[in-house]
């Protein structure tokens, strides 16, 4: 497949920056930068205390050093406590407050989607942002250090051999289904690679990679009273407000992806007040998104920003060098996770037609809004166990030598990651979510869609989220907390009573995959 690629490339060399786009490599042996496939000139390197660090021309390096450490970050950030909007500010405020503060709890105010880390002593510190938004993995090959945005590009520069269990799960006919198609725990296709897992601090120290759990570990008080409940809500839309400032004052043309869903319609409420600054869009790629097409347009139009409808076409035909693009999105996935036409389609259209700097998307509230309860129509669940996180991941009903060795994978994980040593207060069907759902599938997801645009979200922040967490689980089921929050930012809109409830929400299709997932939980093996 590399070599088809690589020849229908030469045909077309102005899409040869698509190949790992946005992408980054950290590692301890240099690359030879040749103009050749994979890298081709799409990459600069900077040497920093001995780390070569090679980063795509549309990607973002930034680093602080001082006597004592060097920090970087990949990626983009902000902070919605200190009002600091540029990535390079933000660093030299961690750098200076360490002294006096931890540096996990600097890094837990940032908004963004990050690979963050810091070198001290020549060892390496990193992780990555609260939901694994920035796709990220690393690993040891040869005793040389590999850290990167894409696990195939480190399988490419060093020809690695593909698992032979990913090759038996990706061929699995019900892998594309729950969720869509992504691997379980912290795999990539290769072994000696592993995603970066959110919230965790990795530690290369030389001679090997470590990781430890930092977060969540402090058990947290629910709520109490009226009160505290609106403290929370109160302090939880103040972040999302601070966030959305940001944004504006960081790129000259955000663009909010609006539909009728109740995040989407958060994510506008954060904008009150400076809707004279941002202009909203949708896409119609089937009939069935018309509904949402049709709230988005009304709830722009009475704030009065501008909204943009890109009308996707049914043809791949009608999209130049559709199918180079679309074997360069599979590419760049390490050939994981493909996708049907339609969803191609989307990425090819707004390549060519999206006309803001970034998207501002609405994924990451999902964590605090109990996705996995609603999915499967539940107000409970099982205890941690591999069978539960397995049962999350994926049907295995009619394969049980896979759904056997998938119990392992996630019993290894679970062991690895410290899940015994989490709080009850946060659910291990919603820390599934945030680590490995949106961790794996999330990432991958948005490396993917930045093809065509920056991509950044205002609910990716750690204490956020932790606020959130003391909310009764119930009310979270419910979205109870979500329109607190909608009516604080914006009380017109909330009134406006628009919901447009997703397809996977409905109580049928939440009951018959509750039938599946029990039997799944009740057999023995």
């Amino acid at each position: 497949m590399n070599h088809q690629i690589q020849i229908e490339l030469n045909k077309k060399p102005e899409l040869k920056k698509y190949v790992f786009y946005k992408s980054f490599l950290v590692t301890t042996k240099p690359v030879d930068l040749n103009n050749t496939f994979p890298l081709y000139d799409n990459f600069s390197m900077t040497e920093i205390d001995s780390y070569y660090f090679y980063v795509h021309k549309e990607a973002k390096l930034n680093f602080y050093k001082n006597e004592t450490l060097t920090l970087f970050i990949l990626g983009h950030c902000y902070n919605p406590f200190t009002m600091q909007v540029q990535e390079e500010e933000i660093l030299e405020y961690i750098a200076k407050e360490s002294v006096k503060k931890p540096i996990q709890s600097l890094i837990d105010e940032l908004t963004g989607v990050f690979v963050i880390g810091y070198i001290k002593n020549g060892e390496l510190f990193y992780q990555v942002d609260p939901s694994g938004m920035q796709s990220a993995c690393s690993g040891m090959v040869n005793n040389e250090f590999y850290l990167s945005s894409h696990f195939q590009l480190i399988g490419d520069l060093l020809n690695l051999k593909r698992s032979d269990y990913v090759e038996k799960l990706i061929n699995y006919k019900w892998y594309y289904r729950v969720m869509g198609p992504y691997l379980p725990a912290d795999l990539t296709a290769f072994n000696e690679i592993k995603r970066i897992v959110p919230n965790i601090e990795y530690h290369y120290n030389k001679i090997t990679i470590q990781h430890k759990r930092f977060y969540p570990l402090q058990n947290i008080q629910g709520v109490k009273s009226k009160e505290e409940y609106a403290n929370v809500i109160q302090q939880a839309s103040d972040i999302l407000k601070n966030n959305m400032q940001l944004i504006i004052q960081k790129w000259n043309k955000p663009r909010i992806s609006l539909t009728g869903g109740i995040d989407s319609n958060t994510t506008f409420a954060c904008a009150n007040g400076l809707y004279d600054k941002i202009e909203s869009f949708s896409y119609l790629s089937a009939h069935k998104e018309t509904i949402d097409v049709e709230a988005a347009e009304k709830i722009s139009k009475e704030f009065k920003v501008p909204h943009k409808l890109y009308t996707i076409k049914e043809k791949n035909e009608d999209y130049p060098n559709f199918d180079l693009i679309k074997a360069i999105i599979d590419h760049n996935n390490g050939y994981v996770a493909k996708g049907k036409d339609h969803e191609y389609r989307k990425r090819v259209a707004l390549m060519q037609e999206f006309d803001g700097d970034v998207e501002v998307k609405s994924w990451v509230s999902e964590t605090i809004r109990c996705y996995w309860y609603k999915h499967y129509g539940r107000k409970s669940m099982p205890k941690l166990s591999s069978k539960l996180y397995r049962n999350l991941y994926k049907i295995f009903i009619f394969n049980r030598p896979l759904a056997l060795e998938t119990d392992k994978v996630f019993k290894q994980y679970i062991q690895d990651f410290e899940y015994d040593k989490v709080p009850a207060m946060y659910p291990a069907a919603d820390l599934h979510y945030n680590e490995v759902t949106w961790g794996s599938w999330g990432g991958l997801n948005i490396s993917e869609m930045r093809i065509y645009s920056e991509i950044t979200f205002v609910y990716n922040n750690r204490i956020f989220l932790d606020l959130l967490f003391r909310i009764p689980l119930l009310d979270r089921i419910e979205d109870k907390h979500h329109l607190a929050m909608k009516k604080v930012l914006n009380k017109q809109l909330y009134d406006m009573n628009i919901r447009v409830v997703n397809m996977h929400e409905t109580k049928m299709r939440a009951f018959l995959l509750n039938v599946i997932f029990t039997i799944n939980m009740l057999l023995p093996f």
